[in-house]
């Protein structure tokens, strides 16, 4: 049967839930762009008409419906770019390919890398997790201080506030001093100017590309317009976090740069988790972020503005200096200058744990016989787990084949426990509101449920806050998955339809015992009563929410009007777009 003769009612297509296997994706009432989005994942699909199917002349109608649509929408895109008139991208430069430079052949991480594969087996990496968001950020300076070579960075998000500009300050620095500079950056919350951007990639080592960006740059009628008209392209981002200095050492995992990542907002800060990583892996790491940097998808920042002058890059430099320095009281607990970082340099060897390990993203990766996506980590986990599996996500929406698989794995009698956000400590309401409808079957599957606490304990707030900030309540972002205490999964995959199905993702696959072992004692910390919530259900079958402060019967929030929010998001229907 032809995709466009199975419509139902709707218009849409109907795509039955078929099994578990890898090259097979199951997808409930998504419209036929959806598929398209998802074809771009490289997956497989089956169509399967289970309700009536309308007459032709029905199925004509609505084709001709939809027709008319698309030429309204595209008539009032067009008047939005009229309107817009120079406020609006040129096509996609032709542009040489550009690939990261050779590791560095000299320097203090060279040296630390040396020393590291010189005292390893072949094969063998080295890992620190970086679980303080005060020491995250620190990492991330050492690193950007003592390059020599190269610096790549990933971002989905990277703010305009004390964070963001510390990290940036810094990276114009190294590359005032001749380390080439690559910076690639997500279009969706972009902070930039577009002729500050362009501006800055006047710079001889500093290059940025924008992922994904619309055309229409001024944001209103014009950009939505676009967006609804483009939407299986814009709606695609690039959630991918990477930091790689020197082609030597690199940091993957879930933090984006922002104050909440590192502790200095007031609003809240998130417990989130890293994983600093040198050894072979790296080649793999680099070549990942070269994939994207050479995409089509990738947009020279040089070419993001005709109007840049070499004054502009002037006048950030100045800008930027007046604001760090205005701006101490509040980074006192960072450098603004830089530093040599010796001491915690020279200490890292001794700290690292090691095992073997691979990069994983969209492109399918070799892992013995399989060829493994970021959506299979968990089945990968899974399958050679016997006793147990940890799964945590800030953002947890399952689909029906999630949930067979969770019970299929506790019938063969392995402990699953998920540790996600509580309605007081999400951050995305809007994603919670849609989570909770699958509380009562991942407990009835025989799931251990934990809701990290907005008000957990004084340790977990001291790793999450940095002086001079405390912030409101504390929010959880990390991204992890344990199987048997001897692998692990760190990186950006939420467990959702976008992270799943939509957005690109990244993260490390890591074989070590001993890493594992100092994860799953975090996790324990994380998901004992003082720091979350553990959801049960009782003898009448209704959920309950225990934790150090008692027994309550509706699910914890900060206040009334949060409750008020995720009843009206819980109406609304985009829960294939979270």
């Amino acid at each position: 049967m032809r995709l466009e003769d199975c419509m139902s009612v709707s218009g849409k297509c109907i795509w039955e839930i078929l099994g578990e296997s890898n090259s097979l994706i199951t997808i409930a009432a998504m419209d036929f762009d959806s598929v398209d989005i998802l074809n771009q994942k490289r997956l497989s699909f089956e169509c399967v008409c289970p309700g009536k199917v309308l007459p032709r002349r029905a199925i004509e109608a609505n084709q001709s419906r939809a027709a008319a649509r698309s030429v309204l929408l595209a008539l009032l895109f067009s008047v939005s770019l009229f309107v817009s008139g120079c406020g609006t991208l040129p096509p996609r430069p032709s542009i040489p390919d550009v690939y990261a430079l050779p590791p560095a052949p000299c320097g203090t991480l060279a040296g630390l890398s040396k020393e590291f594969s010189d005292t390893h087996e072949l094969g063998e990496c080295g890992f620190l997790l970086l679980s303080r968001n005060d020491e995250a950020l620190k990492w991330r300076l050492a690193l950007i201080d003592n390059a020599t070579t190269s610096i790549d960075a990933q971002y989905f998000l990277w703010s305009n506030d004390e964070i963001g500009l510390l990290l940036f300050d810094g990276l114009l620095k190294a590359a005032d001093r001749g380390v080439r500079v690559r910076l690639l950056v997500d279009d969706f919350y972009l902070a930039a100017k577009d002729r500050n951007i362009a501006a800055i990639s006047m710079h001889p080592n500093f290059d940025i590309s924008i992922f994904n960006p619309g055309r229409v740059r001024k944001r209103g009628l014009g950009a939505n317009l676009e967006f609804l008209f483009n939407l299986k392209e814009l709606n695609r981002r690039m959630h991918n976090k990477l930091f790689i200095v020197d082609n030597r050492i690199a940091i993957v995992g879930g933090r984006n740069i922002s104050n909440s990542y590192f502790g200095l907002s007031k609003k809240y800060n998130f417990r989130d988790l890293d994983v600093l990583v040198v050894g072979p892996v790296i080649e793999q790491i680099s070549d990942a972020f070269d994939e994207y940097w050479n995409s089509d998808f990738a947009y020279p920042g040089i070419a993001m503005s005709s109007k840049a002058k070499q004054e502009d890059l002037d006048a950030i430099r100045e800008n930027l200096v007046e604001y760090l320095i205005d701006r101490e009281v509040v980074l006192e607990s960072y450098p603004i200058d830089p530093l040599e970082w010796k001491q915690m340099l020279r200490q890292l060897p001794p700290r690292m744990e090691t095992g073997p390990a691979r990069f994983l993203q969209d492109e399918p990766v070799k892992m013995g016989r399989e060829e493994l996506r970021l959506t299979d980590m968990l089945r990968h986990l899974a399958v050679p787990s016997h006793e147990e599996l940890i799964i945590v996500a800030p953002y947890c929406i399952p689909d029906n084949s999630s949930l067979e698989s969770l019970n299929k794995l506790i019938s063969e009698g392995v402990k699953v426990k998920i540790l996600t956000g509580s309605l007081g400590s999400n951050n995305q309401p809007v994603a919670h509101a849609h989570y909770k409808k699958y509380r009562k079957r991942a407990l009835i599957a025989g799931a251990e449920l934990y809701e990290f606490r907005h008000d957990p304990s004084a340790a977990i707030r001291e790793m999450s806050d940095v002086p001079p900030i405390q912030a409101s309540f504390i929010s959880l972002h990390m991204k992890v998955m344990v199987g048997d205490r001897v692998r692990c999964f760190i990186g950006s995959l939420n467990q959702d339809p976008r992270a799943i199905v939509i957005n690109t993702e990244n993260g490390l696959y890591i074989e070590s015992a001993e890493l594992s072992r100092q994860l799953r004692e975090q996790l324990d910390l994380l998901m004992s009563t003082n720091n979350s919530w553990r959801v049960f259900l009782n003898e009448k079958n209704k959920l309950r929410w225990e934790s150090s402060t008692g027994i309550v019967s509706i699910q914890p929030a900060r206040n009334f009007w949060q409750r008020i929010a995720d009843f009206f998001y819980g109406l609304l229907p985009i829960e294939k777009q979270l």
